[in-house]
């Protein structure tokens, strides 16, 4: 006969490291990865209003070149 298996607790995976851990409603292991993961997306959307700037800044300079 099957040996029984050991259950696993409910769990939940973070989701910056993806870490197990049981801690209640968070979707974080630790203030550490939250943090982290704050500081990136705080850069990724710089990064992307850049973008968005440098384009309407193109754009611009294009329709004005284009008038002359």
């Amino acid at each position: 006969m099957a040996e029984p298996t050991e259950r696993i607790p409910q769990h939940k995976h973070c989701i910056y490291c993806g870490k197990a851990f049981i801690d209640g409603n968070g979707r974080y292991c630790s203030d550490k990865c939250k943090d982290t993961k704050k500081e990136e997306l705080t850069k990724s959307k710089n990064k992307l209003l850049l973008i968005w700037l440098a384009a309407v800044g193109v754009m611009v300079i294009a329709i004005v070149i284009g008038r002359l």
